[in-house]
């Protein structure tokens, strides 16, 4: 047993600055994205949290990778309207982000009420999601207005490579 404790805390002190969590908003219109390398042909689900202004939303993503294409079922629940949280004249449009800052326009979120589910497929086998309030649904870039982020998978025993990148955003219109 006395071998163990310092192997642990050896263990937790150089894990623990790598594991910090959020990830979320930075300076100057930047967001820190969680990026997770899926795995073939496993389920993985994903947990999704509300940013500042949608901070009780909350949802799943699972994921699985197959034949070059991640198929994704989401559900979101709590998500307040654009108009609620000052995002008037915008729609939720969901983003999926690659490990090199690549982003791609998934489109737009089916949200009814305050919740939403839906299926779909991303070519990227790393990635994280974002979603946003967009003037423009097609809009290329993500806009700062975000709304919900991907988190870590649900499962803590699962070991995955993740990786944190800092996306540029695109900065409010005044």
């Amino acid at each position: 047993m006395r071998r163990r404790f310092p192997i642990f805390v050896c263990l937790w002190f150089f894990l623990l600055p790598a594991a910090r969590l959020p990830a979320g908003q930075l300076p100057d219109n930047h967001w820190e994205v969680l990026t997770i390398v899926y795995p073939p042909d496993r389920d993985l689900l994903v947990a999704l949290g509300g940013a500042e202004k949608t901070l009780t939303s909350k949802g799943t993503c699972k994921v699985k990778w197959r034949k070059d294409a991640a198929a994704l079922e989401i559900v979101i629940r709590n998500l307040p309207s654009v108009g609620e949280v000052g995002w008037a004249g915008r729609q939720y449009v969901l983003w999926a982000v690659d490990r090199e800052k690549r982003t791609l326009n998934l489109g737009l979120v089916p949200v009814r009420g305050k919740d939403a589910k839906w299926e779909l497929q991303a070519p990227f086998r790393v990635f994280g999601l974002l979603v946003t309030a967009e003037q423009d649904p097609k809009a290329t870039a993500p806009s700062a207005a975000v709304a919900i982020e991907s988190l870590l998978p649900t499962n803590p025993d699962l070991v995955v490579p993740v990786y944190r990148v800092d996306l540029a955003l695109v900065p409010p219109k005044s």
